[in-house]
């Protein structure tokens, strides 16, 4: 130390450095957070068939060709009785989704460790524009207006999945099969009442009489999984049976609601796309093909009157429709869960 007069005295003083001496702190080059939606299954409800013009003209043979009793009997000298192929066109409109992301030059320029701006804006842009799909994909099919009267019911009180005291989810889904116009190939529900009927006791005797005991804990192993994949599970007697684990935020409320909701939807999906009168789907999306010929574009538009010195803005686009094509075929179970 130092007196007045400026002599040295006593002992030095020493000075040790901390660690907010040594280190500034910088974003790690091994991490990069962050949330991926749960599984986008609209594509696999509703297939998508890629068409040319937004709005056209699609067309299916009614029912009764295949079901409808005539009569054919008569007398070789009588009269011949005469039948005519009944169809109906109806028309689809595309819808057009596209979102873009302004990635400016400066941002990208100065961006350290793993952080890709333009990537990161294209996944974002990707994500939004297929969680749009699915929410009107869902909302398509598990509102009851757009089925036929014979294929919905909703679940009166104590009939629900989650300890209803009259419950019985193998009846409901065999009662819905069972009024379908054609063969039900698939089942969709979110993992709430996935759950649900995998906890159910009559379920769970069912499976054990066909695949042993262990097999609807390790099915509900699976289904804990949907949120990272897509899951799909099988009870004998039944079509597969697909988990929809999509969410989507409430803006009210700022929870997750799944975008399919405690409802159980039956569809019905044949192989390929028909061609020949034969086939009905419940649903089928119409998709424009495009300028690339896939049904999705993308695009990078130099902006240069923006901020400095500009950037890039980043435009994915699609424009497609869902519609139900066969409202008799699979089926709508609402509120299993209450």
């Amino acid at each position: 130390m130092v007196d007045a007069a400026g002599n040295r005295t006593g002992a030095p003083m020493k000075l040790s450095l901390g660690i907010s001496d040594v280190v500034v702190s910088e974003e790690l080059s091994t991490y990069l957070g962050g949330y991926r939606p749960t599984g986008f299954r609209a594509d696999e409800a509703s297939p998508v068939i890629l068409v040319d013009r937004d709005k056209d003209l699609y067309r299916d043979f009614s029912s009764d060709d295949a079901f409808r009793a005539v009569d054919v009997k008569g007398s070789i000298e009588g009269a011949i009785p005469e039948v005519d192929p009944i169809s109906s066109t109806t028309e689809y409109k595309v819808v057009d989704r596209f979102l873009g992301s302004f990635v400016n030059d400066i941002v990208e320029q100065n961006a350290t460790k793993l952080l890709r701006p333009r990537q990161q804006a294209l996944k974002r842009i990707r994500w939004a524009i297929q969680l749009d799909r699915e929410i009107d994909t869902w909302n398509l099919l598990q509102t009851g207006a757009n089925w036929a009267a014979a294929a919905t019911v909703t679940l009166a009180g104590g009939a629900e999945w989650n300890g209803g005291a009259s419950s019985d989810p193998i009846l409901d889904l065999q009662t819905r099969i069972e009024a379908s116009a054609q063969g039900v190939t698939d089942i969709w529900m979110n993992d709430i009442v996935a759950n649900a009927m995998l906890r159910h006791p009559s379920v769970r005797d069912h499976m054990r009489q066909f695949l042993g005991d262990s097999s609807p804990e390790s099915t509900m192993a699976n289904v804990a999984n949907a949120a990272d994949s897509a899951v799909d599970f099988r009870i004998p007697g039944l079509p597969p049976i697909h988990v929809v684990s999509g969410r989507v935020k409430n803006e009210a409320t700022a929870a997750l609601d799944r975008v399919l909701g405690n409802h159980v939807v039956l569809t019905t999906k044949p192989p390929g796309t028909p061609t020949d009168g034969m086939d009905i789907a419940t649903t089928y999306t119409f998709r424009r093909r495009g300028t690339a010929g896939v049904g999705f574009d993308t695009r990078e538009v130099r902006v240069d009157l923006r901020g400095p010195q500009g950037g890039t803005m980043i435009v994915v686009s699609m424009a497609d429709i869902a519609v139900m094509t066969g409202s008799n075929v699979g089926g709508l179970i609402r509120d299993a869960v209450q």
